[in-house]
């Protein structure tokens, strides 16, 4: 065992590129898929290997990972619907108490930044662990606030300590699937991303609507929920993170004991933290295969997400005078209903086009084989959008502006699996990066549409203003297309990152 972690470990140091494609050895024939292909990347003969688990275990952690995702939005925008009692309350305009979930969407953008490369070296358990008590002391704070700048304040600090779901929980499940099953479980976590946003906005509609509550418990109860799911994870979350040569299975760490991995040290140093770790996010940024698939998901859950929770309030509030509680139906079960029946237009389907493509091609897995997946939500997102914008200039029945959200969900879901399965198939050991970058992209642009969407609305009609932004995010797919057509060859020309191969 000990010359085997010897040897992997001298050929990731001497290695200059890194890919899943599986390295047959005279001493071990590589292990199969359900289909009879080689399954990428190669387990390890490790029993504590993530991706030996049970199917069921990887379920209950699954959950626990996307659960951490779905809270950041849902704990951040339980508020949305609340936005006019919270504006009187403070004196101020509606579009300025949108700041108190705009703010903390930018700091959930850019705090993992710093999470993805120290959960590289020390683990992903311990930053979940560690940066949520921040997220339980910061929700704490934000009930507590007197002030109004008080309250922003305790924002900012929401949004750091409910990030770590957020950007790197799409590395748990590159952790513990392979590449032939990641579209439906990465479809899964999407699922739960998509969604905190929307259902909080029902959630925070009853509470800001209930005179024993009022709008300041929609602080309170997030820190409540956010408080127990710490302390369930802390019992039950294990480490995901495992050190191999994902060509060959070859392990790279010493067996420890399972009841490690539920530790704050549950995977072996093997090397320290360095300034140039905290640069590997933006290095990924030279990849077409990254780069592309981010611009267009950034753009896509901007349109076909944030743009509904942040704007609910006023459009459904001044045009059918809607009180919190059918704000928060509105834009929030419509949103749930379309994510979930588009996942079975996503995940499962996009599985499906690779097996195919891998059967063709004798055995060749290419991520690229997923990219026509996206199609139907190319024409869907954008033109839910639009309806819901087109309803609200015309004061149609309310149902037809939540069709058109339920519409534009259906195809962010497709989008959405489908890029995230596509990117981690390209350079899965830098899955955590890439689960930074996706995230990253998705809040900082979602941080913008509050300060300049109503406003161009007011200023043109709803109609007109949704339609541009539909448009833009649709003449991004362009990149998609350039993939399906260069991106195998753009990606061996460029080779494989030189870093974190045994992830």
């Amino acid at each position: 065992m000990a010359e085997n972690q010897v040897d992997a470990e001298a050929d990731f140091k001497g290695s200059t590129t890194h890919d899943e494609k599986v390295v047959e050895s005279s001493s071990a024939a590589p292990k199969l898929d359900p289909y009879g292909f080689p399954l990428r990347p190669q387990p390890s003969d490790d029993p504590l290997d993530p991706l030996n688990w049970s199917l069921w275990y990887k379920f209950f952690v699954l959950c626990q990972a996307a659960f951490l995702a779905f809270l950041g939005p849902f704990t951040q925008a339980v508020i949305n619907s609340a936005f006019a009692p919270l504006a009187k309350a403070e004196h101020i305009s509606l579009t300025t108490a949108s700041y108190v979930t705009t703010v903390p969407i930018l700091f959930a953008g850019v705090s993992p930044l710093l999470w993805s490369p120290l959960s590289n070296v020390y683990g992903r358990r311990a930053i979940f662990m560690s940066v949520g008590i921040l997220g339980i002391v910061a929700h704490c704070a934000s009930g507590a606030a007197e002030s109004w700048g008080g309250t922003l304040t305790a924002r900012v600090f929401v949004g750091i300590g409910t990030s770590a779901g957020m950007g790197i929980g799409a590395a748990v499940v590159a952790d513990m699937y392979f590449m032939h099953e990641r579209g439906k479980f990465m479809g899964i976590y999407v699922v739960f991303v998509t969604n905190g946003a929307h259902l909080a906005t029902v959630v925070g509609g009853f509470t800001a609507l209930n005179p024993r509550l009022g709008w300041r418990w929609c602080f309170w109860l997030p820190a409540i929920i956010w408080s127990a799911n710490w302390l369930f994870n802390l019992f039950c979350l294990p480490e995901t993170l495992y050190h191999r040569d994902n060509r060959n299975g070859v392990s790279c760490q010493q067996n420890t004991s399972f009841l490690r991995l539920f530790t704050f040290n549950g995977i072996p140093l093997l090397r320290k933290v360095k300034l140039w770790d905290f640069t590997h996010v933006f290095y990924m940024l030279r990849y077409p295969s990254v780069l592309l698939p981010l611009l267009y998901y950034s753009l896509s859950f901007g349109t076909g997400s944030v743009l509904f929770a942040i704007t609910a309030a006023a459009a459904f509030g001044q045009i059918y005078h809607f009180n919190t509680a059918q704000v928060g139906m509105a834009s929030g079960l419509s949103t749930f209903v379309g994510t979930l029946v588009g996942e079975l237009a996503a995940g499962p389907v996009s599985d499906y086009i690779l097996l195919l493509n891998t059967r063709r091609t004798g055995g060749e897995q290419k991520p690229e084989a997923r990219l026509p997946a996206m199609w139907p939500g190319f024409l869907l997102c954008p033109a839910g959008t639009i309806i819901e914008g087109v309803c609200f200039q015309y004061k149609t029945h309310w149902a037809w502006p939540v069709i058109g959200i339920t519409i534009s969900a259906f195809g962010l879901q497709i989008i959405s699996t489908n890029v995230f399965a596509y990117m981690t198939d390209c350079y899965k050991p830098q899955s955590a990066e890439i689960s930074t970058l996706l995230n990253f992209g998705r809040q900082t642009f979602s941080f913008t549409l509050g300060f300049y969407m109503l406003p161009f609305a007011y200023h043109t009609t709803f109609g007109v203003a949704w339609a541009v932004l539909s448009i833009i995010q649709a003449t991004f797919i362009s990149g998609i297309v350039l993939l399906m057509w260069r991106g195998q060859a753009w990606r061996e020309k460029l080779g494989a990152p030189n870093f974190d191969r045994d992830l």
